[in-house]
């Protein structure tokens, strides 16, 4: 998934592991009924208009719309690495340096810097970070970095938003 050169940047590779981990460590995802409130919304109101007697083709419609939405929620993560897989980043070799102004991310498709002044909050997670900068959130896995850069990225973690 990575490897690491001697000039302080680490390399990954945009493959389906990497996009798994992303997903896994930075998708925040409803539980229980609240991931299917839209679908039982759907289900309701299309057994309203069924009952009713009310257009049937809205009622079919709705009906299709709840099934779709089911299936969104169960294979919402299988759907997100998918795109990922298809989009034009996958396959690349990412350059990732971390150094005292940020952190430098270099792609065939997109150049990246997030000084350290402009980032507003880094989270830790169980195997990388998550960095908010101007309402987005990107993923950097610790795989691969170096100790210098961890303990760069460990020691910018902050427990909250910057005020």
């Amino acid at each position: 998934m990575t490897e690491i050169n001697s000039d302080n940047s680490s390399y990954y590779v945009l493959n389906r592991e990497y996009f798994s981990e992303c997903y896994d460590q930075s998708a925040k995802t409803d539980t229980g009924l609240k991931a299917y409130r839209k679908a039982l919304f759907f289900f309701i109101v299309a057994g309203i208009f069924f009952m009713q007697a009310l257009e049937a083709y809205v009622a079919w419609f709705l009906l299709c719309l709840g099934f779709v939405e089911l299936l969104s929620v169960r294979y919402k993560r299988s759907w997100w690495i998918a795109r990922q897989m298809f989009s034009r980043a996958a396959g690349s070799k990412v350059t990732v340096q971390i150094d005292d102004q940020g952190i430098f991310i270099h792609s065939p498709h997109k150049q990246q810097r997030m000084l350290w002044e402009t980032i507003n909050q880094i989270k830790a997670t169980e195997k990388g970070f998550l960095i908010e900068l101007n309402g987005s959130t990107s993923y950097l896995s610790r795989i691969g970095l170096d100790k210098k850069a961890l303990d760069k990225l460990t020691e910018k973690v902050q427990p909250g938003p910057k005020q």
